[in-house]
This record gives structure tokens, C-alpha cells and sequence, in this order.
């Protein structure tokens, strides 16, 4: 199971879809994995330097709820097999 979040501008948590249309390059998207027990920040290239920041505040107060997952921040063109798995997008 994978809960999706977007943080919108006034750095709240806005649920959305885990899927491949809900990359954009102007968002910063937190994806909860819960069968890996990782913690998603995934940060658009063209996002906002403050949304930035609030993503990675929101990620570290969702680890106080989730204290055994990991939280990987994740650069938009960096994104790790597991994850482009995670929200179905095909690897050239």
C-alpha cells in the first residue's frame, strides 16, 4: 500500500495519487511505501525552494509517526528503480 501527498503552498499535505500522472516538475510529493517501509520525498526540478524545504520538515515529522521507515529524498532526474517502480514509470 503507498499513500501519495502533495505539499501545496502553504506547506500542507494535499493526498493524491501514487501514479506516473502525478509526476510534475513544479511538485514536491511525499510517497509512504508502507510494504518497504520508506518514506518518498520526491522533489520536482522547477519546484519552489520553499515547497523544497517544507518537504523535507513534513518528511521528518512523518517519521515520527512512521519511527522504523527510512526517508529517501529523491531529485527529480535521480529517481532509483524502486521508485519509478513504485509509481509506474517504464526505465528507458
Amino acid at each position: 500500500m503507498v499513500d501519495a501527498f502533495e505539499i501545496d503552498s502553504d506547506a500542507k499535505l494535499s493526498e493524491t495519487k501514487a501514479n506516473a500522472s502525478t509526476i510534475d516538475s513544479e511538485k514536491v510529493l511525499v510517497f509512504i511505501d508502507h510494504e518497504e517501509k520508506t518514506i518518498y520525498l520526491w522533489r520536482g526540478a522547477k519546484a519552489q525552494l520553499f515547497k523544497k524545504l517544507m518537504g523535507t520538515r513534513v518528511a521528518a515529522t512523518l517519521s515520527h509517526s512512521y519511527p522504523e521507515y527510512r526517508i529517501r529524498p529523491i531529485t527529480e532526474g535521480s529517481e532509483p528503480a524502486a521508485f519509478l517502480d513504485l509509481v509506474g514509470i517504464k526505465r528507458s
